[in-house]
């Protein structure tokens, strides 16, 4: 069998089809002969134990017997595979992500785990705000994000309940897998890979994502760009080559999922005040009735939302930044008058 350790995140918001992604793809693996699907809710400890027994043999022509151990970690949400943030566990998948021999002992129960050749893949899901309240600020810049991909989506799949289920698995696609599955050996690179990779290289390794939670994960990024043209290679053939198409296709593959990642901060960064803005502007907007909202009534509003010393600074922010468009105010008591500015045109 030859995987290349990827470990992989699917970002999105409900109904993004994070969750199908990981489940169809467990379902696709689940019937491969020795094949090992870790349990999904696990401690360290217990991946260990699963590693251990998930052992994998593999008959070469010509050369003894391969013997290492495999397991593949496939949770649709994260949330299910690790319930709270968990230091061990973490650096533990960082340990995994290169097939090195790992040693294990606990004291007392005089057990002790040798794994000469680990071998761990990683998919889950989850949504924005849950990972980046999961993830404390100290574990951007660890080991386990930056060996990370994370590919998010916003996009809604607005799909027919009723349509008739289409079959995922197919005759071609079960050779295939089984193909894949069975690949044993070492990946040879051409000249043209070779050319292509200090190429890029030389430029500085372009496009290079510049958000500083990702500063960490830049430094990985040909690791990654190697992994991805594993799979783009034996997605191309059995030849275990690396050429320059398979750069380009893993690098295309990278910059695209790059891109995006960005995006997963903004959208997971939604906070107590902020929630409370959007409420509120929806509360203008449903009702004005062509006259504005007096002050008064929004912040009756926002005091059953947020406390009582953050509602004039959350009005002043939503005014300054273009959300409430001021009416007018009354000569006679000084009430302010508000309106919402329509969404279309906010920037």
């Amino acid at each position: 069998m030859l995987y290349p350790n990827l470990y992989m995140m699917l970002v999105g918001h409900p109904g993004t089809g994070k969750t199908r992604t990981v489940n169809v793809g467990r379902r696709l693996v689940s019937a491969l002969p020795e094949f090992h699907l870790a349990p999904i809710s696990l401690t360290f400890a217990s991946l260990v134990d699963a590693l251990d027994r998930s052992k994998c043999n593999i008959q070469v022509p010509g050369a003894e017997v391969v013997n290492f151990n495999s397991t593949y970690i496939c949770a649709d949400e994260m949330g299910a595979f690790i319930h709270k943030y968990d230091n061990e566990m973490f650096k533990g998948l960082a340990a995994f992500y290169d097939p090195t021999p790992y040693d294990h002992e606990r004291r007392g129960n005089e057990i002790r785990i040798k794994i000469p050749s680990p071998q761990v893949n990683l998919i889950t899901g989850v949504t924005p705000q849950d990972l980046l309240s999961f993830m404390p600020e100290a574990a951007w810049g660890q080991g386990f994000t930056s060996r990370i991909i994370m590919i998010f989506s916003d996009e809604r799949i607005i799909g027919d309940d009723f349509a008739e289920n289409v079959a995922v698995r197919t005759v071609e696609l079960d050779h295939d897998l089984n193909t894949i599955h069975n690949l044993w050996g070492q990946f040879h690179v051409t000249p043209e890979y070779r050319s292509a990779v200090n190429a890029w290289r030389q430029l500085g390794e372009p496009p290079t994502p510049d958000h500083p939670k990702l500063t960490h994960y830049v430094t990985r990024r040909r690791t990654h760009l190697y992994k991805l043209s594993m799979v783009a290679s034996v997605d191309r053939s059995n030849s275990l080559v690396l050429n320059s198409d398979d750069f380009n296709t893993a690098l295309r593959w990278m910059i695209e999922a790059e891109a995006f990642m960005p995006d997963i901060f903004k959208a997971g960064s939604t906070n107590v005040d902020a929630q409370a803005i959007e409420e509120i502007y929806h509360f203008v907007l449903i009702s004005d009735k062509g006259q504005g909202i007096s002050e008064q009534r929004i912040v009756r509003f926002a005091k059953e939302r947020v406390p009582l010393t953050s509602i004039l600074r959350i009005v002043e922010i939503m005014e300054r930044s273009g959300q409430l468009r001021l009416m007018g105010t009354e000569r006679r008591t000084g009430t302010r008058f508000f309106s919402a500015t329509p969404k279309e045109s906010l920037n």
